[in-house]
């Protein structure tokens, strides 16, 4: 097999869960390059038992700085950073392959849908070789921009079923919503709050609890039946997932949302905006309800109806979220990353074989 690197912008522990896998199934010892995460998780490296270089993403960087050989293959997520688009550019000056990793939704705007995808088109579309996307939406946004369907695969994103699954059934839950993220505007999490605080007027025996943090928390309501709590590790946040009914997520834009994949598979019922790009991969009207972005009615509508899931409804919509939610995850992409270090191996070995520069008989 060539020699492989992956690479992340603001590596979260989920993606390190995910290389590992990779490198578990690729059985060599491969790159991984990533700048700090945003949310400072411990035992990154442990998590992956594997060694991390660290970029400034900002400021560019060498496979030599880094001390490593020039990869034959790239999966590279980060690519609109400096750091990470110099170390993709040596790359594909050496003849490397380059796969992109792209957690964009389809978003149909203008931006998306006329200059975005004439950028892509002109700077991207053979820069890369393939590219990792979400699920569907990103699918979706790829042949918009021009790539071909056998060069997009799915199962970029994913949380690890090891840390979050299990918990009761949801018929012996209680009436808790969950939201957990940051505390900002684009998740609207006051918009969650103030349509919480009207439904709950009617159905006092509900509650919201709120993890993460941000510069909106001062403007959070302070209710009895709001919990707000920080940001927790990935073990103890699986608990809170493991103790709510429904994990709403009301966000005014959201690429695709590990936090949605994390509820899934530990059973929650899901209440989603319309602009959660992993919807259509997560949720059904079996095990979730969707709402209008920005919209504190139809949120509020969204919270009574899920409110109403009978028993039977309750046991229909866990079975669902943990089937969808099966079909993600590190194993997932250690698939699809096996497939295309096999697939562009295959072309690239193709190629040099028609160029003349790899004899026919070449092993």
């Amino acid at each position: 097999m060539p020699s492989i690197a992956f690479s992340w912008y603001g590596l979260p522990q989920f993606a390190a869960r995910q290389f590992r896998s990779a490198l578990d199934h690729l059985g060599e010892d491969c790159a991984v390059i990533g700048s700090k995460p945003f949310v400072p998780v411990k035992g990154m490296e442990q998590a992956l038992r594997h060694p991390i270089h660290w970029i400034d993403a900002g400021k560019s960087a060498s496979w030599a700085e880094l001390g490593l050989d020039v990869p034959q293959l790239f999966f590279q997520q980060g690519w609109a950073y400096p750091g990470f688009s110099a170390l993709g550019a040596e790359v594909k000056q050496r003849g490397g392959r380059v796969v992109g990793i792209c957690d964009a939704n389809w978003r149909r705007d203008f931006r998306q849908l006329v200059l975005g995808a004439a950028a892509f088109r002109l700077k991207y579309g053979r820069y890369f070789d393939a590219m990792l996307v979400p699920g569907r939406q990103g699918q979706r946004l790829m042949r918009w921009f021009g790539l071909p369907p056998e060069r997009v695969r799915c199962g970029m994103l994913g949380a690890d079923p090891s840390l979050f699954s299990g918990g009761p059934s949801l018929t012996s839950r209680p009436p808790v919503f969950l939201f957990t993220g940051q505390f900002i505007r684009r998740k609207d999490v006051l918009g969650l709050a103030q349509a919480f605080l009207r439904f709950a007027a009617r159905h006092p025996e509900w509650r919201l609890h709120l993890v993460g943090g941000g510069p909106q928390r001062d403007f959070i309501p302070s209710d009895p039946r709001i919990l707000v709590e920080d940001f927790v590790q990935p073990e103890r946040l699986a608990e809170r997932y493991q103790g709510a009914r429904f994990f709403v997520l009301p966000s005014l834009m959201e690429p695709w949302g590990v936090v949605v994949h994390e509820a899934a598979l530990c059973g929650c019922g899901l209440v989603l905006s319309d602009k959660i790009g992993s919807a259509d991969d997560l949720c059904s009207p079996l095990n979730g309800v969707r709402f209008r972005a920005g919209d504190i009615g139809s949120l509020e509508n969204a919270l009574e109806e899920a409110a109403g899931f009978s028993g039977p409804a309750l046991r229909a919509a866990e079975a669902e979220s943990r089937r969808l939610a099966s079909q993600f995850g590190p194993d997932r992409f250690a698939r699809e990353a096996v497939r295309l270090v096999r697939d562009l191996s295959q072309t690239q070995r193709a190629a040099r074989i028609a160029t003349g520069s790899l004899p026919g008989g070449y092993q």
